[in-house]
């Protein structure tokens, strides 16, 4: 929950900023920067989102139901936020906050989260771990994600993810609760 909320709150913040540029037009105009609050809260969002998600293969695995769907969404997903994380790091220690090749990191590593995202979204629909329309909530935010761009206000496209996230975290909370009782 917390990690689905504090990316809503990251991509949020991160709109307020002036928009930046992309392609040709940063020969004119400068990159939107993130200001240092949007730097931890979207690294740490994504850390537990990957755990929620690691949850919600787990859920899978207890109840027996597509397991190999929610483990393959889960490795792609996972797979993505390494590949992200790797350019974030490389850019902030040897490039100074400039990697020429970000773009071959980015690509890649957000076409592996929102897939992963996907595949998990279809295995809440099919197995029924948790209610049908949020698998179908799950699926088509991650689907959106391939139109956010932290450079524009698109940016508020991965708010619908991070707020679904969060309603994946109450209902597997929900559903710890009624097998303790």
């Amino acid at each position: 929950m917390l990690g689905g909320l504090l990316l809503a709150l990251a991509a949020g913040l991160h709109a307020l900023e002036p928009s930046g540029c992309a392609g040709a037009e940063c020969d004119v105009r400068p990159m939107r920067t993130a200001t240092t609050v949007v730097s931890i809260l979207a690294p740490v969002a994504a850390l537990l989102i990957l755990i929620g998600l690691g949850g919600l293969t787990l859920l899978a695995r207890r109840a027996g139901r597509r397991r190999a769907l929610a483990t393959s969404g889960l490795i792609c997903a996972g797979a993505g936020v390494v590949i992200l994380f790797s350019a974030g790091v490389i850019q902030a220690f040897f490039f100074a906050g400039d990697f020429p090749w970000m773009p071959f990191f980015v690509l890649p590593g957000m076409l592996c989260v929102i897939v992963g995202v996907v595949l998990l979204g279809v295995f809440i629909l099919r197995s029924g771990v948790l209610p049908r329309w949020l698998g179908i909530l799950l699926a088509v935010s991650g689907a959106l994600l391939l139109l956010a761009n932290e450079q524009f206000v698109t940016v508020l496209l991965a708010m619908p993810f991070g707020l679904t996230m969060a309603v994946v975290g109450l209902f597997m909370w929900n559903s710890g609760e009624q097998t303790r009782a």
